[in-house]
């Protein structure tokens, strides 16, 4: 009878223990260690890395992202091989972001996708800001405003800027010359491509255009078969991709286009901090090379249309301070909630202008 009690009063306890443990509350998980920044010394590795851009193959684009890859790959003596791919042949720009914060991809060298985070137009498209290739190289530099802020805004987000190429000074081309094109009150009655932005969209359509946003893959098919009548994004080096069905080159001046070198967090992480500093130095040499040759370049292309038998339209300095305090009056004010009056104040005192009214 003693054992038969001595069990029983086991099981007793035993089924207390199991309550009482199903009832107490879970231990506090261990707090997450800090994401490490570089690879100790001397690791040793053989990345195969892909970097990707938009720009077809035969454009000045695509040859600077071939001479970084190149330029790592020897530099790293093989510890990093980058192969280049241009001609959207693994997605377009948009998707090739995305792919960059998932980790589906080590690099791109595009523009960046402000669907992810508005504030990532510092570093990208604000519009009539300045058109001066002095002021945006110190502003693009390591210790500048907009690499800066660009790195606080996109480093959440999982990659980091190390540099861009510009395509050079912006503007439209078109199949013909659409009404007063640098009167911003005079309607075009013109359907344009613009990038996905809202910063483009406004900008246009304060212009006087009919804007449509479309992936750059489409636009010269859309364009030759009419349903558009011009197209908005880079330079005249990206014009002159469309010289056999547009003729007219329209030299806004609204923004200078960059593609910026960018790369993967984790992919980031997982090299020495001498590697990572090659990489750094590779993406600035280039970006600083550019800088020196980008007036030239907008020369040459315009020239190039030219001979190719377009009309280049360059708006006078009135003209373009007209169409610029229109932009800073209407359009200004909704990107500045969007960004938020940080951002927009920071750049233009930067700059050295009166900040919007």
């Amino acid at each position: 009878m003693r054992k038969r009690i001595v069990l029983v009063s086991l099981a007793l306890l035993l089924a207390i223990g199991v309550v009482a443990t199903s009832c107490a509350q879970p231990a506090p998980a261990p707090a997450p260690g800090v994401a490490p920044t570089a690879a100790p010394a001397g690791t040793e590795y053989a990345y195969k890395w892909r970097n990707h851009t938009n720009y077809p193959g035969d454009t000045e684009g695509a040859a600077a992202m071939v001479r970084f890859g190149q330029m790592v790959t020897e530099r790293t003596e093989g510890r990093v091989t980058v192969t280049s791919y241009s001609d959207a042949v693994l997605g377009g720009w948009d998707a090739i972001n995305e792919m960059i914060i998932r980790g589906d991809m080590e690099m791109m060298f595009e523009a960046l996708d402000d669907s992810f985070d508005p504030r990532i137009a510092v570093g990208y498209y604000i519009p009539f800001v300045y058109n001066d290739y002095a002021a945006a190289a110190r502003l693009w530099s390591p210790d500048g405003f907009v690499f800066k802020t660009l790195n606080s805004i996109v480093n959440g987000l999982g990659y980091r800027v190390l540099g861009a190429w510009n395509a050079g000074i912006s503007g439209i081309s078109t199949r013909e010359v659409p009404p007063s094109p640098f009167d911003p009150d005079v309607p075009k009655n013109y359907k344009i491509r613009v990038m996905a932005l809202t910063a483009c969209r406004l900008t246009f359509e304060r212009l006087g255009y009919m804007v449509t946003a479309m992936p750059f893959g489409e636009v010269y098919t859309a364009m030759q078969t009419g349903i558009m009548d011009g197209q908005q994004g880079g330079g005249t080096m990206q014009a002159y991709i469309f010289r056999d069905i547009n003729s007219v080159w329209i030299h806004y001046k609204d923004y200078i286009e960059p593609a910026w070198f960018s790369v993967n967090n984790k992919a980031w992480a997982s090299l020495t901090e001498e590697d990572q500093n090659i990489i750094r130095d590779a993406a600035q040499e280039i970006q600083n090379d550019q800088f020196a040759y980008a007036e030239a370049m907008d020369e040459k292309y315009m020239q190039l249309l030219r001979d190719y038998g377009w009309d280049v339209l360059i708006p006078t300095d009135a003209e373009w301070e007209k169409m610029a305090t229109v932009i800073r009056q209407d359009v200004w004010p909704e990107l500045t909630s969007i960004i938020g009056k940080a951002i927009i104040y920071g750049l233009y005192d930067e700059l050295g202008m009166a900040r919007p009214g």
